[in-house]
């Protein structure tokens, strides 16, 4: 099992990751992300349209500004999408999403 935190940090210093909503949805429609990571309080709509947009959703433990904590921010992510991992190892998560999807 991964430390996501830390995971998060180095993907967002060694990769290209983007944050908010606006832009997570925007990367997922596109095919542009490889992961989302959504906070627990996420709105509904988002969760919906990131469903519809068959992209790897992973559901953080957290609220909003634990995730933006766990990114090194001041301020919440409802949130985000991995489009480039860098050097972390925040992709191994999709293990863990499929694994509870066969569930």
């Amino acid at each position: 099992m991964i430390n996501i935190d830390r995971a998060l940090r180095s993907s967002i210093r060694t990769g290209k990751v983007v944050l908010g909503s606006n832009l997570t949805v925007e990367a997922g429609t596109s095919g542009k992300a490889k992961l989302v990571i959504n906070a627990i309080d996420c709105p509904e709509e988002v969760e919906k349209m990131l469903k519809e947009a068959d992209v790897p959703v992973y559901n953080y433990s957290g609220r909003g500004k634990d995730l933006g904590s766990a990114c090194g921010k001041p301020f919440p992510v409802a949130a985000l999408a991995v489009i480039d991992p860098g050097d972390s190892e925040i992709m191994a998560l999709l293990r863990e999403i499929r694994g509870n999807e066969d569930e």
